[in-house]
């Protein structure tokens, strides 16, 4: 048995027909006419007018650029963020403005607005500040400009405090309820001030706020949906010339939003996490391709570095799970600060928890990414432990934080209280349906990636196992028959030990989603496996496997028993069965010397051996020895059963039969010899049964 690491949660249990798949998913997700939904675009834009304070920001931006002012865009290092400040800086360029941009370091200037980076506006003679994607909770900073003769115009998406920033100049996704969409991203808001200044020139560059939408994963409805679609109409043929130099570098081409997620938003975000995302600003508003191409090449090499680090660091962060904890805080000098994101991620989807992990630095002070769970609301309970964090900032779903390191188990301690009253145990998955397999074929998958359906999550009932893979030492992959006597492989990522507790014949249910494959030019479908189960009581057999070895380390050692050969007895075996009530049972190989023993009581081998000797007369040792293929050891042993019951003689070697009467009838338990190896075999002898008998065995017992 395999026990699924969520609470499953089938959002339509009804029966349906083939053909209504689609429809039905469409409705899970809340859309009732999804024809329309799919054809949101440019029509269905609204006015960015009306956004409160937009007619004045258009002012005081047109103003600017009239009185030639020097204007700088302030951004962030996510691709969010770099989409922003490249809508804003393409627009004012258009419009002959005296513009420039920058784009904050993650590891000297961390997250928005700062008084060090206002100093340096300051000093750099601005006389306009644009923040995108950032700025709302910038409001000493915001005065600070203000006071220096610097207006600030703020564009955002976050949280704000109870105190907004001392400008007349906000544009703001929700704040203030005026605008009739409020799920924008700071590229979406970036991109509505862009269409106020020229919504002709502007919206040739649609697939760039495109690219913050889904990087940003803001809900794909309303406006959000009309953006992703006409972006994805226009960004293989993108008006952008480093981003169709991107797409050329990278051999992509786009078909839907997975491909936006998974190939593209990753590459553009290294650079903010290794280095230098300006690099990612200039590569989407430069027009030299020369210049361009140094741009991809950092990218690339940051991407490589990215991942490298990735993988080294949440390999550690695993290792420092404690699976106790109600919450997950991990901290280490060693963590990288650019992948802290990624890695809270990863361990946060592996625990099911609310996770935060903490680069410390030198200095003894803590820089970490919070990921929570469910609907809980991390930038909520965050705010409630204010008093014991310097800074911190987000969504609801992620925050970055930065304290003293010396506050980080008192944080600890005061969430899991929290906690514990308002999350329940058991993590929940969010499963769309149980899925037909008569629909896992290329056409119906096909369909999905034609509706932006590819990363549903459905449930995959009674998967038979055929066999499976162990791949880079911590993936494994299963390759299942359907119902339907189809063939398919099922994906699953960074757990080792499925490899080995499946056997050929386990029914398996699994959770997640359908992915397209290219092969050698052959295009299949497989399964990406979010979670899993088996039901009922296993029996691995590892009797003719040659990695029982390295196998062990991967046994649910809770759970589970291995069945070895040292007992001496069945009635031993068959008590500590019913007393450890094991969910799944490992039947390990037998020793080569017990395998020997077995032999000298296996009545094929006793009844070729007499055989042979009532051939010839004058039997040789060596010769029978040779013929039986066994040892010398279990050879001496047979010919004593035969020597015990008068039926040969043996002299230096050579062996004679001696004849009986007619009639007369051998028992082979009148030698002492077969009955002692008998008694001795008796688990051996079980241990070499079919393996279906075993299993029907153990259940018998379990009973």
């Amino acid at each position: 048995m395999i026990l699924s690491k969520n609470k499953w949660n089938i959002q339509y249990t009804n029966n349906y027909s083939d053909n209504e798949i689609i429809s039905i998913l469409h409705e899970i997700k809340g859309i009732s006419d999804y024809i329309s939904y799919h054809n949101l675009g440019f029509k269905d834009f609204n006015d960015p007018f009306l956004f409160k304070n937009m007619d004045i920001v258009i002012k005081k931006i047109k103003m600017s650029i009239r009185n030639n002012e020097k204007i700088l865009i302030y951004g962030d290092y996510d691709v969010d963020g770099i989409t922003a400040i490249s809508i804003l800086y393409k627009i004012l360029k258009h419009k002959g403005a005296n513009v420039f941009y920058r784009v904050p370091n993650r590891f000297f200037d961390g997250y928005g607005l700062g008084n060090d980076v206002v100093d340096e506006i300051i000093s750099d003679g601005y006389n306009l500040v644009i923040t995108v994607d950032n700025g709302i909770t910038a409001i000493e900073e915001t005065e600070k400009l203000t006071k220096a003769g610097i207006s600030v115009i703020i564009t955002d998406h976050h949280e704000p405090k109870e105190t907004l920033p001392n400008t007349e100049y906000i544009i703001h996704s929700y704040l203030m309820h005026d605008y009739p969409y409020e799920g924008m991203c700071g590229a979406g808001v970036a991109f509505k001030i862009a269409e106020a200044l020229d919504k002709d020139y502007i919206r040739d560059y649609v697939d760039l706020v495109m690219l913050g939408t889904i990087a940003d994963m803001m809900p794909q409805t309303g406006e959000n949906k009309a953006f992703i679609n006409e972006g994805l109409k226009k960004i293989n043929n993108s008006s952008c010339l480093g981003l169709r130099m991107l797409l050329d570098e990278l051999k992509i081409h786009v078909n839907n939003i997975k491909d936006i997620s998974f190939k593209i938003a990753p590459k553009l975000n290294s650079l903010g996490r290794i280095g230098d995302a300006s690099v990612a600003v200039d590569l989407l508003i430069e027009s030299d391709p020369n210049k361009i191409k140094e741009d991809i090449k950092a990218l690339v090499d940051a991407d490589a570095l990215r991942k490298e680090l990735t993988a080294q660091n949440t390999e550690l962060a695993y290792k420092m799970i404690d699976p106790n904890d109600k919450v997950i805080l991990i901290y280490s000098p060693s963590f990288y600060e650019g992948v802290l994101g990624i890695i809270a991620q990863k361990v946060m989807k592996k625990t099911g928890k609310i996770t935060g992990v903490f680069n410390v630095n030198q200095e003894n002070y803590a820089r970490g990414s919070f990921r929570t769970v469910g609907d809980c609301n991390i930038l909520e309970l965050l705010e409630k432990n204010a008093d014991i964090l310097d800074k911190f900032g987000g969504h609801e779903k992620a925050c970055g934080v930065s304290m003293k390191a010396s506050h980080i188990k008192e944080l600890k301690d005061r969430l899991s209280i929290e906690l514990s009253e308002i999350i329940p145990r058991e993590p929940t998955l969010d499963i769309a349906c149980k899925l037909n397999h008569t629909l896992l074929n290329i056409p119906f998958a096909n369909e999905l990636e034609q509706y932006d359906l590819l990363e549903t999550d459905f449930l995959f009932k009674d998967l038979e196992v055929v066999q499976t893979a162990f791949l880079a030492d911590k993936h494994t992959k299963v390759k299942a028959k359907l119902s339907n006597g189809n063939y398919i492989n099922v994906m699953c990522f960074n757990d080792p030990s499925l490899s080995f507790n499946l056997q050929p014949g386990d029914l398996i249910d699994v959770v997640g989603e359908i992915n397209k494959n290219n092969y050698n030019g052959f295009e299949h479908i497989q399964i990406i496996a979010k979670d899993y189960k088996v039901s009922g009581v296993q029996v691995i057999d590892y009797r003719a496997r040659s990695d029982f070895d390295n196998a062990i380390q991967y046994f649910d050692k809770d759970n589970g028993l291995v069945i070895k050969d040292n007992f001496e007895s069945i009635s031993d075996l068959d008590l500590l069965i019913r007393e450890q009530d094991p969910n799944i049972v490992y039947i390990a190989p037998i020793a080569e010397s017990k395998l020997d023993s077995y032999k000298i009581v296996d009545p094929s081998i006793l009844k070729r051996t007499i055989y042979l000797i009532s051939l010839n007369p004058n039997a040789n040792e060596i010769v029978l020895q040779k013929e039986l293929r066994v040892s010398k050891d279990v050879l001496n042993n047979v010919l004593t059963i035969f020597e015990e019951l008068s039926l040969i003689k043996r002299d230096n070697g050579s062996v004679k039969s001696i004849p009986k009467e007619k009639g007369e009838r051998i028992h082979l338990e009148d030698s002492k010899t077969f009955m002692m190896h008998k008694e001795s075999n008796e688990v051996t002898s079980f241990l070499r049964s079919d393996i279906k008998d075993i299993k029907n065995y153990i259940l018998e017992r379990l009973e």
